[in-house]
């Protein structure tokens, strides 16, 4: 009996002897049997349920979207929506499927009304198909409709019905359903068609999107329009029926025109999209950014209508990025301007594209060696001709200040007293600081950067500049937060992903490679207005509020830098070509501050500036001239705040004591004057070399005066009156060689301290000549080594050895 319920044909062809049949076996056969029929319903879906490639959907940090990168098939597929707004879903359940709330997957109702319609037209017409049956056929990939299909997906529906709830259902048809074209989901469909998220859209837009899905191929807003407008009004007035829209909302959905052609996504940051679509492909494609889009837009507009103007003069590359100070969060990140220009390089993702990063450096140099008490902001630094082996370097108005105060030569970009103060500092112990800021592509060893490296001579990202610079201010800020400690978790890299608390464990400590006083004079530097020389440009540039900054450009004028710093952001700007073709506009001062004062003017406004770190501060005397901390014979002296190291740095190495005869107006000595008639005096006296440049820009400068008549023999002949500016103590000196093969004379300059002085040059022992008052000569000598011979009228003499070397040799 058992056998001829369970299997009555098998039984019937085999002739089996039901008395003959063990009935435990049949049990245990039918349990199998059943077990295995209930096992495959149960593990009937796939997991997931759709495998298909999503599109990369970038977001900022309220949502808005701001980028998206098609699917890797060629569709425009975005992320799985988790809800669905009540107006599309009224839409689409009046038009597909009214008893979608009702049915377990299969509408009864709806398969007899299909069966009837393809009967009646003998073709099939109607599927009958619940949406639940629909996002069954999706996730098959629309396989043909046959009879054994459709039983397939009935099955495979009731079964999704068990799995997931009724709006869990319909947010999967709105996230699969195809609208058209490559158009894939409703959020996909909402952004194509209209520009905006599906939450804001229309009655009537809504309804389009209702009835698109069920012909997609057939009925788009490219084909067959006027059939998808009558499509569109049957289902807005069955709404209406419904009591879900009102005759005033109906006439006016009617009105609605139905959108001529499908909009590009907005693309408001492609290097962004690009990056986090690489980043983030095996994880959610829908990535959230700290992006503000309105900050974003207006800073695109500005970079957008600055490039236009540049590409006249074949400058092709801008990029620009913001940082909130406190989170590291990325507020503008614009890769490249004009993307949709026919230029290759406009694809090029110039903030994450290492290139020399000019005079953007030196803040860090300043503010380590300010940290480590080894300079005082306002200390006298060397800015005269220099020439270290074959490295040349020189300002980049090519002019020489002699002595200039060190901030002012961080305000002015100065390359000299940079080169001296790196010098002073080391390499390596500066390469230690550029680690700690994280600027990490600065990674070779000393010698092959060598001195250079504060000139640009290395290579780094608007990226890590801008992420050291907001680290320094936020570690600034934090300094009194943090009970007067450091935290040197707060020294990170910027994010783009949207984080309102950094997952960093605090890590204090009681000192910090960047100490706060040192961070604070630095930015105080950056914010001076006194920009001699070209730099008086900066008057065409304001800003609403105070604001340090720094320019840079690279050797070559490929790299144009401008760095901004508040207490609330960082702005950075690169201007260049991404060929690296250099340009003689290209410079921080021409091309990217103009373009940096614009952004930051729409910036909003911080509470306050930062605060002076006292904690880490002293107050002493400071010579007024020097910068130093005050001697014994500094006349005028200022009280001033510095780092606290600073406390230990040198005395004022300038002011000496001089003795004057009575009229004031000559040097005398006790071998030579009566010493109760002689007057002292402190007298600012700089090194020769420093002293011929400096006292051309400070008229107020008084050389040390000439001896007394009768008093020059009795001097302690220890006194540096000249000085050789080139060519320096064993330097080699680079002959020019023409074409026709003769040698070109060599150049030597010598100060001194005295403008009527007379000087005797000799060449070994060949006398060749004297100078006064402009001390240079061009001698023609061979290839060899030399002594050059200097003495003055009074007898003074300096020896200085060189090597001379026929340019050829070098080559």
């Amino acid at each position: 009996m058992i056998c001829f319920f369970l299997m009555p044909s098998i039984c019937m062809k085999t002739k089996i002897n039901i008395n003959n049949i063990n009935p435990k076996l049949v049990l245990l056969l039918s349990i199998s049997i059943w077990l295995t029929v209930i096992l495959s319903y149960v593990f009937s879906l796939p997991a997931p349920l759709f495998d298909n490639p999503y599109s990369t959907v970038v977001v900022d940090r309220n949502e808005a979207l701001i980028g998206v990168k098609i699917a890797n098939d060629g569709q425009w597929r975005f992320p799985e929506t988790h809800e669905v707004s009540d107006k599309f879903k009224k839409c689409i359940l009046s038009f597909e499927d009214k008893r979608f709330y009702s049915h377990f997957g299969v509408d009864p109702l709806s398969m007899l009304r299909a069966i009837k319609q393809n009967i009646k037209r003998k073709k099939i017409v109607s599927g009958g198909s619940t949406i639940t049956m629909q996002v069954i056929r999706l996730s098959r990939r629309n396989k043909s409709r046959t009879f054994n299909e459709k039983i397939i997906e009935a099955i495979l529906s009731t079964r999704l019905e068990i799995k997931y709830t009724k709006d869990e259902i319909l947010s999967l048809y709105a996230s699969h359903a195809p609208f058209g074209g490559n158009i894939v989901g409703i959020e996909a469909a909402a952004w194509r068609y209209f520009g905006r998220n599906p939450d804001q859209l229309s009655w009537a837009e809504n309804a389009m999107l209702a009835v698109l899905p069920n012909s997609p191929s057939m009925i788009h807003t490219a084909k067959n329009r006027d059939l998808l407008k009558i499509k569109r009004d049957n289902l807005l007035k069955n709404l209406s029926e419904l009591g879900y829209i009102s005759k005033t909302e109906l006439e006016l959905s009617l009105d609605e025109p139905i959108p001529s052609h499908p909009q590009a996504y907005p693309m408001y940051a492609y290097h962004l999209t690009e990056m986090a679509a690489k980043k983030h492909k095996s994880n959610n494609s829908f990535v959230k950014t700290s992006l503000d889009i309105d900050l974003q837009k207006r800073a695109n507009e500005i970079i957008n209508r600055y490039n236009k103007i540049y590409s006249n003069d074949e400058i092709n590359n801008i990029s620009c990025l913001i940082i909130n100070v406190e989170t590291g969060n990325v507020k503008v990140y614009i890769g490249n301007a004009d993307i949709n220009s026919d230029i290759p390089e406009k694809a090029v993702d110039m903030v994450m594209s290492k290139r020399s990063t000019g005079s953007i450096l030196k803040p860090f140099l300043y503010s380590a060696m300010l940290s480590s008490g080894e300079l005082l902001p306002k200390t006298l630094l060397k800015d005269i001709p220099t020439k270290m082996g074959s490295f040349s370097p020189e300002n980049f108005n090519k002019e020489f200040d002699g002595a200039v105060p060190a901030n002012e030569a961080l305000a002015r970009s100065l390359n000299i007293p940079f080169i001296y103060l790196l010098k002073e500092y080391g390499i390596i112990r500066f390469q230690y600081i550029l680690k700690s800021l994280l600027l990490n592509s600065i990674n070779k060893s000393s010698e092959h950067y060598g001195l250079s490296l504060i000139l640009g001579g290395a290579e780094s990202s608007l990226w890590d500049i801008c992420s050291a610079y907001a680290s320094m201010a936020r570690s600034l800020n934090n300094f009194a937060n943090n009970n007067s400690s450091y935290d040197i978790s707060n020294y990170h890299k910027a994010t783009y992903l949207l984080t309102n608390t950094p997952d960093r464990e605090p890590n204090f400590k009681e000192t910090s490679f960047l100490s706060a006083a040192s961070l604070w004079f630095t930015f105080e530097a950056m914010t001076s207005v006194n920009r001699p020389g070209q730099e008086r440009m900066w008057r065409k540039f304001s800003s609403k509020q105070k604001v340090s900054w720094k320019t840079g450009t690279s050797f070559g004028f490929k790299d144009a830098w401008s760095v901004a710093v508040t207490p609330d952001y960082v702005v950075g700007v690169w201007v260049g070509n991404a060929t690296g073709e250099g340009r003689a506009g290209i410079t921080g001062l021409s091309v990217a501050a103009p373009v940096l004062f614009e952004i930051l003017n729409i910036m909003p406004d911080y509470e306050h500036w930062f605060y002076m770190p006292y904690d880490e501060m002293a107050q002493v005397q400071i010579c007024s001239q020097s910068g130093h901390i005050a001697g014994p014979n500094c006349p005028e002296i200022d009280t001033a705040w510095i780092p606290k190291r600073g406390i230990n740095s040198q005395m004022c190495p300038y002011h000496k004591l001089i003795h004057l005869d009575q009229s004031g107006n000559y040097r005398v000595n006790s071998n030579c004057y009566p010493v109760d008639q002689m007057n002292k005096q402190a007298w600012f006296v700089l090194p020769p070399i420093m002293e011929a440049y400096y006292k051309t820009r400070n008229p107020w400068y008084k050389p040390l005066p000439n001896y007394l008549e009768g008093c020059e023999n009795y001097s302690s002949g220890k006194e540096n009156v000249m000085e050789l500016i080139y060519p320096s103590q064993l330097s080699r000196v680079l002959i020019p060689v023409e074409l026709t093969g003769d040698t070109l004379p060599a150049i030597f300059k010598v100060a001194h301290r005295d403008e009527n002085a007379k000087i005797y040059w000799y060449i070994n022992t060949k006398y060749m000549g004297y100078t006064q008052d402009f001390h240079e000569m061009a001698i023609k000598i061979p290839a060899g080594d030399y002594n050059l011979n200097l003495m003055d009228d009074k007898g003074n003499k300096i020896t200085k050895m060189f090597v001379v070397v026929e340019n050829k040799k070098l080559l």
